[in-house]
């Protein structure tokens, strides 16, 4: 019964499983398992990744749009790393969009918020997000975090436009 697993899992995991474990003119062998497989993997890294950033932010009291802005040239290697990365994700995400292929386009952006920016980017980089004081290390790494979050938010909206929109 669809409804039982929309209450479940949610529309919008529904909708990525559906749409990124094949095209959607394939077959598709629905599995229960993979729907909370998404829901774990994807969107529960997803929201890890907010909530780390969020604690944080919250104590620093960090206001994206008051805080003075690092120029890209004076961050850190991994700072930008990760932009380069979400800028090349960017153009390969739009470019599945407008060739319509939206499975390609939500395994490009789950791999990037897997791999790269919870795997690499948050782990190698939580000890700048902790201790006292905003310095400008920390509050370059505020200004990247936010970016990314902000910018994959708006990638992933037309596949999960509930989830993205919270």
């Amino acid at each position: 019964d669809p409804f039982l697993e929309l209450d479940k899992y949610g529309a919008d995991a529904l909708r990525w499983y559906m749409l990124t474990n094949a095209q959607p003119w394939d077959n598709l062998r629905f599995d229960e398992l993979g729907v909370d497989e998404v829901r774990r993997k994807f969107f529960g890294t997803l929201y890890n990744t907010y909530s780390f950033f969020a604690l944080y932010a919250n104590v620093d009291r960090f206001d994206p749009a008051a805080a003075r802005h690092i120029p890209y040239s004076e961050r850190p290697e991994t700072d930008r790393w990760i932009i380069s990365r979400l800028n090349s994700l960017i153009g390969e995400v739009r470019a599945a969009y407008e060739d319509y292929d939206i499975t390609l386009a939500g395994r490009l952006i789950q791999d990037f918020v897997c791999d790269h920016v919870s795997n690499w980017y948050v782990r190698l980089g939580r000890k700048r997000f902790w201790g006292g004081g905003l310095s400008d290390d920390k509050l370059a790494a505020y200004q990247t975090l936010f970016e990314v979050l902000r910018d994959v938010a708006l990638l992933m909206a037309p596949i999960a436009p509930f989830y993205s929109d919270q």
